[in-house]
């Protein structure tokens, strides 16, 4: 028979992780999903033929793939910076407001000169919202 010994509950030197940082990290998760699926799908535009494509004909071989893979490595960055946020590293912290503040400059442009319609609204919202919390709950990650 072996011998039970009691356990110790382990001792927290940290704070548990607020409910908003996690909330981040799944939001993230989620918008990069969404990115994944546009990028893959610019990226395969750019194997159409051009005469196919109607108006997006002309950039469907140069513009059209470089934007998909620019989202892809966005995709990318992001996933990489959630999961240090949810790790507790201050410079993803920092990363994914620096993401947030570029994607959202884009979608306030492609706006602007009218590439998207007023659907563009819900990413900058959505980015909004996480960018919020994470500022919110700054102090977590540096243990206070």
């Amino acid at each position: 028979m072996s011998a039970h010994r009691p356990t110790t509950p382990a001792r927290r030197d940290q704070p548990a992780r607020p409910g908003g940082i996690t909330a981040v990290a799944v939001m993230t998760l989620l918008g990069t999903f969404v990115l994944t699926l546009l990028g893959g799908g610019l990226l395969a535009l750019g194997s159409v033929a051009p005469e196919q494509l109607g108006p997006l004909g002309a950039h469907s071989t140069t513009v059209v793939p470089l934007l998909g893979g620019t989202l892809l490595i966005a995709a990318g960055l992001s996933i990489t910076c959630a999961v240090g946020v949810l790790r507790r590293r201050k410079p993803a912290m920092y990363g994914l407001l620096l993401l947030g503040a570029v994607t959202t400059f884009g979608c306030v442009l492609a706006l602007v000169y009218q590439v998207l319609g007023p659907q563009v609204i819900v990413p900058v919202l959505w980015i909004g919202v996480g960018s919020a919390l994470l500022w919110q709950h700054r102090s977590w990650f540096d243990g206070e």
